[in-house]
């Protein structure tokens, strides 16, 4: 073979690789949006709730609206506040890990965070400050007496 059929031929492979790789990407990413609407920011893992951040592509801080991507290497820590730490931003048990991307993750055990059968209320900080809105597709939203609207979890 020539020089030329041969450089081809890697082409075709590699688009062929790159065409695979996005489709099992973007099939993985739909089954990640579709859990995130009835149980947004967390995962329950039986006996521990593993809390994720960074899923969704927008996030809103108060009005404003941001692009997660674009704005991914400002963050650098994610912290969960919530009724169960007395809403502490700052708390460093509950300082979430990067875990690629723009995801960031935490497990907890259920014990430390309540009772069983409790709905517990809870919210993303990012860098300690910006208290992230929980997104609009989120069913497992509650609005309170003060107006804040928070995700929950229900131990």
């Amino acid at each position: 073979m020539t020089a030329n059929i041969v450089h081809l031929i890697n082409i075709k492979r590699l688009r062929t690789l790159l065409f695979i790789s996005l489709l099992l990407y973007y099939i993985s990413d739909a089954g990640l949006k579709a859990q995130t609407l009835s149980n947004a920011g967390y995962i329950d893992k039986g006996d521990s709730i593993e809390f994720v951040f960074g899923q969704q592509r927008l996030i809103t801080i108060g009005t404003v609206e941001i692009l997660l991507e674009k704005r991914i290497n400002e963050i650098k820590h994610v912290n969960v506040a919530g009724d169960f730490n007395d809403w502490n931003p700052n708390a460093i048990k509950y300082q979430m890990s990067k875990a690629g991307g723009t995801l960031f993750k935490i497990t907890v055990a259920k014990g430390s965070l309540g009772k069983t059968g409790e709905l517990k209320q809870f919210k993303f900080v990012l860098n300690h400050n910006y208290w992230v809105e929980p997104p609009a597709q989120a069913t497992n939203k509650f609005k309170g007496k003060d107006g804040n609207t928070n995700l929950t979890v229900k131990l």
